[in-house]
């Protein structure tokens, strides 16, 4: 009458069909003997897969386990149970284990990755080999044996920073800087087969808003690992350039299909695995790598000038409008020339008013009034006289092809009228075009398949019309099929018309992800991945990459080297110093700095902190203690009261105490021995007020004695080196370790 326990082993098997394996042990009176009947069926399984396991599991009906094989750790117990008595005499069967992480059971013979589609052959004829089944045939071909891990002597140093002078931040920032450990917390499978280090850094910066920025930026580590995980062999660098712009196109695509189609983002993404450096991005992004000697070297520089060659003549061609350095879809003008220029189509040329042409004198009405406008003999020298030539000969062959419609099929051109005129971008010019609800829904299922059910009739409407304007019939099918997929887009009543509004504001890039309005009917915008690649030395000097954006990616290569010089270690503080430099006049900027440095370093000086202090080294555990100075700088958004504090925090903001803390770093990098008197002066903390050499000391600090990051922070740091800016609850510091 007591309480029961058993055991219960269950897989998931994929061959030959997918189905679940679950097998259970007899009831024990213990929980102990359980335990022992589950590790007895885990290794059947792992030995001989379902047979073996199914036979185990009957044995163990009949086996009464001693206390001596329960509280044993050996597994010579095991053996009468695991043992096949239809087995030669002498016999054992030993299956092969594959190195790395993440196998699982496809068959009694075979372990499948099912991210890579690797097999791997325990026992039999081709035991210890690796295949694969050919997508074409569904044969098995050998593959090569998986790479095997190797760590490269490097230390990598990452940090991100911005600046927000007005409005809302618009960049997004991510350092990933264990990538088997995120994929092993985040997405709960390993990622054992990369070289390390392995780390990815990722800049966007928002257009027209910060949604799409922030978009990618949560949901970069969810494309990028993957991808990753996706082969288990070797990467070659063509491969994973190739890997890392597939992620920005996914992240794109994901934008464009969501509820912030109409914000963009310039991006700039870096992985590092092993010795290699992949970086690949869109629009407005540049990298750059600074070394020890002050020289530099460009990366990756993408192409986003819409006045560049090749861009402008693709923007024109798609009727895009470049002004005032902004890029738009539509644009409105008082200037007459320019009016005609920019019209998207004939009807837009003759300013045919709403409703469509009624017939061909209204055409040739709207001719007649334009041409006396734009007529360049009609104008003054003083005017664009090339702009008027070309506004006249673009009048003169819209009336044709008008004409040419009209005598066509003069009810499909109205039709035809009205599609072109729509402005599908709108969820209510889309709903108006097909006739369909406007509302703004969240399941826009049953109205999107009613509007893909119209297309058919819309365009049977203009049928006549497409031998004698055929551009125009595939502009209009265009037109209907996103205006589809603007009524598919999710909204909801409070969040639409913010999202609409960005239809009027332009862009200054021809390249980015997003920005669906310029993507479609016609590509105005670009999004074609840029990829660069390098191999960072594991020997001399600390070397750095510049991750930039926006403002930033316009910094001359000299005043990336000069304002953040002496600063090789401090990526953080020099990541910062690029962004106060860039044009005063953008309202947000941010940089990424990561710093390279070969694991070289000379061994640790003797500890130089106070002799009664020494003593606690050894009691600080088996990492040993840093003794530590400071200065911290605070800022009135902590929320946290610091009973430690020396006064009130002068930094408003965050922003204003980074921004006071690098110059305070600058000061004691160029002076390390000022130290104690700029910590009198700046320092907020009441260890500023201790006497002489004293001033700023933290003390002997062990590992989780303060927070992480100041943690890290300390125990990286060589003796006499100074860190980086390190935020914590109370403020941003500067450390120095003593000893």
């Amino acid at each position: 009458g007591g309480e029961k326990y058993s055991a219960i082993f269950s897989a998931l098997l994929h061959h030959p069909s997918t189905r679940e394996l679950r097998v259970e042990g007899p009831d024990r009176d213990s929980k102990a003997e359980a335990i022992k009947d589950s590790e007895v069926l885990g290794k059947a399984y792992e030995l001989e897969g379902e047979p073996g396991l199914k036979r185990v599991a009957e044995r163990l009906e009949r086996k009464v386990w001693s206390r001596a094989e329960i509280t044993g750790a050996s597994e010579c117990s095991f053996e009468g149970l695991l043992r096949d008595p239809h087995a030669k005499s002498g016999h054992k069967v030993e299956k092969l284990i594959p190195p790395g992480e993440g196998w699982v059971r496809y068959n009694d013979e075979m372990l499948w990755d099912p991210r890579s589609e690797v097999y791997f052959v325990q026992i039999g004829s081709q035991m210890g080999k690796y295949l694969m089944k050919d997508a074409k045939t569904n044969q098995w071909q050998e593959v090569n044996t998986p790479n095997t891990s190797q760590e490269i002597p490097i230390i990598v140093r990452a940090a991100g920073a911005s600046v927000v002078r007005k409005g809302a931040k618009m960049e997004r920032t991510v350092l990933l800087t264990d990538l088997p450990k995120v994929a092993r917390l985040a997405m709960k499978f390993p990622l054992s087969f990369l070289d390390t280090p392995a780390q990815a850094f990722a800049l966007f910066q928002g257009l027209r808003s910060a949604e799409a920025a922030d978009w990618c930026a949560k949901n970069f580590h969810t494309r990028l690992l993957p991808v990753l995980a996706g082969k288990i062999h070797v990467w070659e660098t063509r491969e994973l350039q190739i890997a890392l712009a597939k992620v920005l196109r996914e992240l794109d695509n994901e934008v464009l299909k969501g509820t912030n189609a109409y914000s963009g983002s310039n991006a700039i993404v870096a992985v590092l695995i092993g010795e290699r450096l992949i970086v690949s991005g869109v629009g407005q992004v540049r990298a750059m790598l600074l070394f020890g000697d002050d020289s530099t070297r460009q990366l990756l520089a993408g192409t986003s000038d819409p006045l560049a060659s090749g861009e402008r003549e693709r923007i024109e061609e798609a009727k895009g409008i470049f002004h005032d350095r902004f890029l738009h879809r539509h644009l409105e003008t008082t200037d007459d020339a320019q009016k005609i220029l920019r019209a998207k189509n004939c009807f837009e040329v003759l300013q045919i008013e709403p409703g469509g042409p009624t017939d061909e004198k209204q055409v040739k009405a709207a001719y007649r009034k334009l041409a006396l406008k734009v007529h360049p003999d009609k104008r003054s020298d003083a005017v664009d006289r090339d702009s008027y030539n070309k506004a006249f000969a673009r009048l003169d062959a819209a009336k044709e092809e008008a004409d040419t419609m009209m005598s066509t099929d003069a009810a499909g051109c109205r039709e035809l009228f009205k599609v072109l005129s729509t402005n599908i971008h709108t969820r209510e010019g889309a709903a108006e075009l097909f006739g369909v609800d406007k509302t703004p829904m969240w399941d826009t299922a049953s109205v999107a398949e009613e509007a893909e059910k119209q297309i058919k009739w819309q365009m049977k409407r203009l049928e006549k019309l497409e031998a004698v304007a055929k551009k125009l019939y595939d502009e209009a099918k265009a037109i209907c099929e996103e205006a589809v997929e603007t009524l598919r887009r999710p909204c909801t009543v409070e969040a639409l018309p913010r999202q609409e509004a960005l239809l009027q504001t332009g862009i200054p890039t021809s390249r980015a992800l997003g920005c669906r309005d310029l993507r479609y009917p016609s590509k105005i915008l670009q999004m074609e991945p840029e990829s660069a690649s390098w191999t960072v030395p594991s020997t001399g000097r600390p070397c750095r990459l510049a991750l930039l954006t926006g403002p930033t990616a316009s910094l001359p290569s000299a005043v990336l080297v000069s304002s953040a010089k002496g600063m090789a270690r401090q990526p953080k503080a020099s990541a910062l110093r690029w962004c106060l430099e860039a044009d005063q006049a953008a309202s947000s900027v941010g940089a990424i700095c990561v710093s390279f440095e070969g694991k070289n370093r000379k061994p640790d000086t003797p500890a130089s902190g106070p002799a009664a202090k020494k003593a606690k080294t050894a009691a600080a555990g088996e990492a040993g203690s840093v003794f530590i100075r400071h200065i911290l700088i605070r800022h009135q958004q902590l929320r946290l009261a610091d009973p430690n504090a020396r006064r009130p925090p002068k930094a408003k903001t965050v922003g204003e105490a980074e921004a006071a803390a690098l110059t305070v770093l600058k000061e004691v990098l160029a002076a390390p021995a000022n130290f104690p008197k700029i910590c009198r002066d700046k320092s907020e903390c009441q260890s500023a007020a201790q006497p002489g050499n004293m001033t700023g000391h933290l003390g002997w600090i062990g590992r989780g004695d303060q927070e992480q990051a100041m943690e890290e922070a300390a125990f990286s740091l060589e003796v006499n080196d100074f860190s980086d800016l390190i935020t914590t609850n109370r403020g941003i510091h500067i450390l120095q370790r003593l000893g």
